[in-house]
């Protein structure tokens, strides 16, 4: 049985995550020089030190058709009707899902006010 050694770069990097059980990503090629096995790991955002990732939208108000997000930039209404109601009864779910939205909005500046 011949046994295969690994010649790893930023070896202190891999073994903090290894210790932490997290995955490494990372290219697994010979060494042109040394001809050895080497793994060399991606340097990638979301394992430096100090990345926060973007917050999700918090839910503002649960509709009957959709709801009511608010993100870091923008409030997000989203609305999702079946096409077979027909279009008069689409219309009235929009314009009351938005009566609604503009409420719910009304009624959090008021709470953050008072």
């Amino acid at each position: 049985m011949k046994k295969k050694f690994i010649n790893i770069l930023n070896i202190i990097e891999v073994m903090n995550r290894l210790e932490k059980g997290l995955t490494i990503e990372g290219a697994l090629f010979i060494d042109s020089d040394t001809h050895q096995l080497s793994f060399k790991p991606y340097k990638m955002a979301k394992y430096q030190p100090g990345y926060n990732k973007r917050p999700k939208p918090k839910l503002i108000k649960k509709l009957p058709w959709g709801w009511l997000k608010q993100s870091v930039c923008n409030n997000i209404l989203r609305v999702s009707v079946p096409q077979d109601m027909g279009t008069a009864q689409t219309i009235a779910i929009f314009n009351q899902h938005v009566a609604e939205a503009n409420n719910a909005l009304i009624d959090m500046e008021l709470k953050e006010f008072c």
